[in-house]
């Protein structure tokens, strides 16, 4: 069970790093019209809402258990499926692989400390 935990952890730092560098460099993430001041603002408000949400999945496996620390295991991987989908319709295999790994591991965390 640890080691699904640190799992989820590893995996939790990617969604965080991911988020800022989409914030500062959003033209590593997005080949597109990344340089808009447009794309800029939705990546920095994609970040600040990733994460808190990001770091509060890591720790909670290791703080709590029961039914609040699940929901909040479940709502990130809901969040990682919900990038996920959105990789699959921009054809973006790497964030399709990475959000589903989290979305999956999220969802089993949240089961094991329900």
């Amino acid at each position: 069970m640890i080691v699904l935990f640190v799992l989820n952890a590893i995996l939790a730092a990617g969604g965080v790093f991911s988020a800022i560098l989409a914030a500062l460099r959003p033209s590593a993430l997005v080949a597109e019209g990344a340089e808009s001041v447009g794309v800029l603002f939705y990546a920095q408000m994609y970040a600040a809402k990733a994460v808190p949400l990001c770091l509060l999945a890591a720790v909670v496996p290791f703080l709590a258990t029961g039914v609040v620390p699940g929901l909040c295991l479940l709502g990130a991987a809901l969040s990682q499926a919900m990038d996920a989908t959105i990789g699959l319709g921009r054809r973006n295999l790497r964030q399709v692989v990475g959000s589903t790994g989290a979305a999956v591991v999220h969802a089993l965390v949240a089961i094991l400390i329900w």
